[in-house]
């Protein structure tokens, strides 16, 4: 007599083999290894390492950020790039953390003990290596439209851009702002500010600034500022970045009713911002002044403070607080001058 229970089980074998041979070649291997200092263990891929941060890619959690100071072995199916902070690089398959540094294996086991304080970035992005630019950006916007017992219109916009290479960048920012009440014209404003950086080793470059201006309401016609720099770069990663630049420069100012000057000056410009809350909150803080040495109290001082939250596929909300103090303002002109914004935008 024929067994169908048998007979049934043979037949199904095939069905389950293929079953899981379509199942494992649909999804993305992930064979990398995080072992913690705590003992647990992360099963995954290594996306990078970016200011002692690691990006994680799992399957059941998407993209997590794990301190690099955390992590006591980093194993690898295929070979990591690590940058040293000479622009040396290695290739490895494991990792330690160690008292004595990291200690790296690549593929044929051969090791290298490196200070902590050499590692630059594992997996760094191609342009950290010389290879090409990155290009990054935001476009912010502010609008408001009032009517019934006053009518009033506000416009405001700023933009920022770099391109970033190893050895150079140049910035681009400026903003817009105009406003209307009664059909009366109480601020027209803008500003477009560029810059070039060629660093001569990790943090310190140097370069050249140009700045041009317009106040209508402050009798502003034109304010042009141009002038070499030096600066130093503390940190630049997505958790945080500061940088602070300075030199002198030649300012010239073009008044509607006053008289129209021009002077040598001290400036200087500072940029910080850092991440609160990894990819949900960030800080900024970003300004730029002049003093002339002659005339203490000609002192130009702009700065801008607040917090942007990323929402979603570039989307981006910020609040923030503009403050504005021109102490050579002409006779009649208030010499400091606050706006706060509450923008939305996009940045890539």
């Amino acid at each position: 007599m024929m067994n169908l229970h048998k007979g049934f089980e043979v037949r199904l074998i095939p069905v389950v083999l293929a079953f899981a041979t379509a199942l494992f070649a649909g999804s993305p291997a992930m064979a990398d290894e995080l072992i913690m200092k705590d003992g647990s263990r992360l099963m995954g891929k290594v996306m990078k390492e970016d200011g002692g941060v690691v990006d994680f890619e799992t399957s059941y959690a998407g993209t997590i950020k794990v301190k690099w100071s955390e992590i006591s072995e980093l194993i690898t199916d295929e070979p990591i790039t690590v940058l040293l902070k000479n622009k040396e690089t290695r290739e490895a398959t494991n990792a330690k953390n160690t008292e004595a540094g990291v200690v790296l294996a690549d593929e044929s086991g051969t090791t290298e003990t490196i200070p902590v304080s050499e590692v630059a970035y594992v997996n760094p992005e191609p342009w950290r290596l010389g290879k090409g630019w990155k290009w990054s950006g935001r476009v912010n916007v502010d609008l408001n439209y009032e009517r019934g017992n006053s009518d009033k219109d506000e416009y405001h916009g700023d933009w920022s851009t770099t391109l970033r290479g190893r050895d150079d960048r140049i910035k681009f920012y400026g903003d817009y702002e105009r406003e209307k009440s009664n059909d009366i014209l109480t601020d027209d404003n803008w500003r477009i500010n560029g810059r070039y950086d060629h660093f001569i080793n990790e943090k310190l470059f140097y370069g050249g600034h140009l700045g041009v201006e317009h106040d209508r309401p402050a009798d502003l016609q034109r304010r042009t500022i141009v002038g070499p720099l030096i600066g130093y770069e503390f940190y630049e990663s997505t958790a945080m970045n500061l940088d602070v630049a300075g030199g002198p420069v030649y300012v010239n100012e073009e008044f509607y009713d006053t008289e129209n000057r021009d002077y040598l000056a001290l400036g200087w410009v500072v940029d910080f911002d850092r991440f609160l809350i990894p990819g949900r909150m960030q800080f900024y803080h970003r300004h730029r002044g002049l003093l002339e040495p002659g005339d203490t109290d000609n002192l130009v001082w702009d700065a801008w403070t607040g917090f942007r939250f990323p929402i979603y596929a570039g989307i981006v909300a910020s609040t923030e607080v503009l403050v504005e103090y021109d102490g050579g303002a002409p006779k009649g002109v208030d010499d400091t001058d606050t706006t706060y914004n509450a923008k939305l935008g996009y940045q890539w």
